[in-house]
């Protein structure tokens, strides 16, 4: 069953679930079918400004250009690059990864979200290998993506159950085009069930820890255990019991938490020791991960120590 929303032109959020100035959008359109989500994305104006999303476990995104007006600067690290795009340009942006862009030129795009469930059972209605993530070329070009995202973007906002199985059907067929050109298969469903290696996971945590200072990816810790990026993921999982993100949160946290107690640091200088956004965004994860403030769990700490 497919629910659709269809946002107006101005939107009363100042961004969307993808990180965009929803306000700025001169059409934004999202309709969701099962484990797959479409987006209508276009903007007249010349320049939108940074796209910004933190790491989360949504799957994939796969955006195709209708248009030749943009570009975006996207920063991975310390190691920022551009980005053209031309009429049947795509890009894949894997959800676990943090995600900075600034955006420049107006733009027209079709994209669809492919949760980590649809290519899961992609894999077992078609009997093969499972999918450990997505890649394309920094200038990756996809008529048949391209083909396909027009006739969707023909179609998203009209109503009627006949279109919606157009459009899951359209969503299917893009799904399954992104899988076969651009998925990592597995080699063995045996290797997407293991842990890491006792070396790879210290490895791992230790480069994690020392992302705030170094700006290291998701990707560079992978390539560094000789993995998949997907792999390294689920196997991270595996032997932790964390994604790394949550993972690296909890290590952050608990710094955090020490220097509440034991130290006379500002929320501030201890947010930014830890690697944190600012103090807002430490004290928000705090409260989420201990269950009180850290001005709570510092006067708490200072008051059982008078006892």
């Amino acid at each position: 069953m497919i629910s659709r929303a269809i946002t107006p032109t101005v939107s009363a959020a100042p961004k969307d679930n993808l990180g965009c100035v929803s306000s700025k959008l001169q059409k934004d359109v999202h309709v969701e079918s099962g484990d797959i989500t479409f987006y209508r994305k276009c903007m007249a104006e010349p320049d939108l400004g940074r796209v910004a999303m933190p790491a989360c476990e949504r799957g994939f995104l796969t955006g195709v250009s209708l248009g030749n007006a943009h570009r975006r600067k996207i920063f991975r690290g310390a190691r920022p690059f551009d980005r053209r795009f031309e009429t049947d340009s795509i890009y894949i942006r894997d959800f676990s990864e943090e995600y900075q862009a600034d955006m420049y030129g107006n733009f027209d795009f079709v994209l669809v979200e492919l949760s980590r469930p649809f290519f899961d059972r992609l894999a077992n209605e078609h009997d093969m290998p499972l999918i450990s993530g997505l890649t394309c070329d920094a200038e990756q070009k996809d008529p048949v993506l391209g083909h396909l995202a027009r006739a969707l973007a023909a179609n998203l906002e009209i109503a009627g159950s006949l279109n919606a199985l157009f459009v899951e059907q359209i969503g299917l067929a893009m799904g399954s085009h992104v899988a076969r050109q651009y998925g990592n298969f597995s080699a063995a469903s045996e290797r997407i069930k293991g842990a890491l290696s006792a070396n790879d996971e210290a490895r791992a945590k230790a480069l994690l820890l020392e992302r705030p200072r170094e700006g290291i990816s998701i990707a560079d810790i992978a390539r560094e255990c000789n993995l998949s990026r997907g792999y390294f993921i689920r196997a991270f999982s595996k032997s932790t019991g964390r994604t790394p993100h949550q993972w690296l949160l909890e290590q952050r946290i608990a710094q955090a938490r020490d220097l509440v107690e034991r130290t006379e640091m500002t929320l501030s200088e201890i947010a930014a020791q830890c690697g944190f956004a600012d103090q807002s965004h430490l004290s928000r994860v705090f409260l989420k991960l201990v269950g009180v403030s850290p001005g709570v769990q510092r006067r708490h700490a200072r008051h059982g120590s008078r006892r």
